[in-house]
């Protein structure tokens, strides 16, 4: 895929309008508490998540590591939207993830299959934190033809419910001790548990609790074998991602930040300057090493031919650059909160909006 082709499948111009007006409800979206289907309508209707498909399934390949551009497409993607709304930055990043799990782990029937869903508008999500019981299958009644599975368990921190369609999740199977994957339906609002979020931040993303219990599918629905889904770089190398979204909300953050301090006529003071030029820099930095992680990762992940020390290599760093993002943002908090003082705690600032999304979000594993 050629720049020309891959800035073509996202127009800047009807995005930046996109990001904008995503931007302009996020405090709404927060306060009022309904789930973001505008947003995400937003986004389906310009492209993005049909972009993220294969090509040869009518998408860009965005995020999918096969062409470096449309690497840096994604990561330029996943910052602006954390600019615009760490909740939204959350819902497309766990699509992207989960078109990349079903290219890289389903046979021909099943990406197709993913891809029918996703240009009739579906958006896909990862769900991997396990409730109690966690998530297992087992075979329903002997004699089943197809095989069928039962499962029985559940899903916390499911973000999006009500709006993703199907999820890729995490599971064992029975008498299994590698983690396994599956694409299931996630729909039915019988099984979502929405007031079982309580965490102050990421309202917006409608996360919760869904149950899988009595839930029987075909054994179609699983992807790869065991132990499949930590292979690397991909498991731990694709963290690249949802840090991108980070230092996006890092950047928001600095930015409500730099405003209030000029509308208070404080931007002149050195002390309120110096904080404010380490912030920048900090994030920055971290921006532009992330961005060289992230194209690492993919083409270790995208060469089959790839040494085994070039992916630890590329693993490492990206739980390098993890790390970074985690204790960039951690300051960016502490420098806003210094420099803001109780503005930083007020409900109605925007400052403390982003606060609580970011220091939330940076605590994902």
């Amino acid at each position: 895929m050629t720049a020309d082709v891959a800035a073509d499948a996202l127009s800047r111009t009807q995005l930046s309008r996109t990001l904008a007006a995503i931007e302009a409800g996020a405090a709404a979206a927060d306060r009022e508490g309904r789930d973001l289907e505008p947003e995400i309508g937003r986004l389906r209707e310009v492209g993005v998540f049909t972009a993220c498909l294969p090509t040869a399934e009518g998408g860009s390949g965005l995020g999918l590591g096969r062409d470096p551009q449309t690497t840096l497409m994604a990561f330029d993607l996943l910052l602006r939207l954390g600019r615009a709304s760490l909740p939204v930055a959350r819902l497309l990043e766990g699509h992207i993830d989960a078109v990349k799990l079903v290219t890289l782990h389903g046979d021909p029937g099943q990406i197709a299959e993913m891809a029918a869903v996703v240009r009739a508008g579906g958006l896909l999500g990862v769900w991997g934190a396990d409730d109690q019981p966690s998530l297992s299958a087992a075979p329903s009644a002997a004699g089943d033809a197809p095989r069928h599975l039962r499962l029985t368990g559940a899903k916390r921190f499911a973000s999006g419910l009500g709006l993703v369609t199907r999820a890729v999740v995490t599971f064992r199977m029975e008498q299994e001790t590698s983690t396994r994957l599956a694409l299931l339906p996630v729909a039915d609002p019988r099984r979502h548990r929405r007031q079982d979020w309580r965490a102050a931040g990421m309202r917006a993303t409608a996360s919760g609790r869904h149950d899988f219990t009595g839930l029987e599918v075909g054994e179609g629905v699983l992807l790869g074998g065991p132990g499949d889904y930590q292979r690397p770089p991909h498991f731990d190398g694709g963290i690249w991602r949802y840090c991108a979204a980070h230092l996006g909300g890092a950047q928001a953050l600095i930015e409500v930040w730099r405003r209030r301090l000029d509308a208070r006529r404080r931007l002149d003071d050195p002390f309120q300057l110096a904080r404010l030029a380490r912030a920048v820099g900090l994030v920055q930095a971290a921006v532009s090493r992330l961005e060289v992680v992230a194209l690492a990762v993919e083409a270790a992940g995208a060469d089959t031919s790839v040494s085994a020390a070039r992916i630890d290599a590329a693993v490492t760093d990206a739980l390098l650059a993890r790390q970074l993002v985690e204790e960039v943002c951690v300051e960016v908090l502490r420098l806003s909160e210094a420099a803001l003082g109780t503005d930083a705690h007020m409900a109605d600032q925007p400052a403390e909006r982003l606060r609580r999304d970011l220091s939330l979000f940076i605590r994902q594993a």
